[in-house]
């Protein structure tokens, strides 16, 4: 643009408000255009975030759907587990025996083949359990049972006896024998047993015979 166009414009602004105006609108225009292009392309831009979006929230509710179909099998499954747990431990309960019944009827076989009668209980005191106990009258049994037997074990068969001795003494009537029935036995307990004169027992067979014990009261 030369400078006489210019200085006329220049004047024109100053002195013609109708050519004011017209310039205004015109730049106004110019400016509302580029507002369109922008708004359009920000629109253009947010359709496609909004696509984006619908596409990740179908893939969610997928997902989710999916979650909870495993939660469902899941829950089908532990039901199934479950009924599948009570059936096998009333199974084992009707055949088996425990650790305690079973030492009570192997100890009393082995009295009855040894011509010994004597009827094996469980002893349930206030002040005492013991697992093992039967008397009849010149002899007493009085024992623990043990999956695995340790050296303390030992001491606190000890501290039953004597328990029982000094609440109900006439409960050990005759020649007491210790008895221990265990299906594994330490070593070092096994030579306690041998000390301390304990008739021990495992279910194939006795690892101190009772001769021994009798023959030391």
């Amino acid at each position: 643009m030369g400078l006489d166009i210019r200085k006329e414009v220049l004047k024109l602004l100053k002195e013609d408000e109708e050519f004011r105006y017209t310039v205004a609108g015109l730049i106004g225009i110019e400016d509302l255009r580029r507002g369109q292009e922008e708004l359009k392309i920000a629109i253009a831009k947010l359709e496609g975030a909004v696509a984006e979006l619908q596409v990740a929230v179908a893939r969610l509710q997928e997902a989710v759907a999916n979650l909870q179909e495993a939660v469902a099998n899941l829950a089908r499954e532990q039901r199934r587990m479950s009924r599948v747990l009570r059936y096998l431990t009333r199974y084992v309960e009707e055949v088996s025996i425990t650790l305690e019944e079973e030492g009570l009827s192997i100890i009393e076989k082995r009295l009855r083949q040894r011509g010994i009668v004597v009827k094996l209980r469980m002893l349930v005191k206030p002040y005492i359990e013991m697992d093992i106990y039967g008397s009849n009258g010149s002899l007493t049994i009085v024992g623990e049972t043990k999956t695995r037997l340790a050296p303390r074990h030992l001491k606190l068969l000890e501290k039953k006896i004597e328990k029982i001795k000094m609440n109900e003494p006439e409960l050990l009537k005759g020649m007491v024998v210790k008895t221990i029935y265990a299906m594994w036995v330490h070593p070092e307990a096994y030579e306690e047993c041998i000390a301390k004169s304990i008739w021990l027992n495992t279910p194939d067979r006795e690892l101190i015979e009772l001769e021994q014990i009798l023959s030391k009261l």
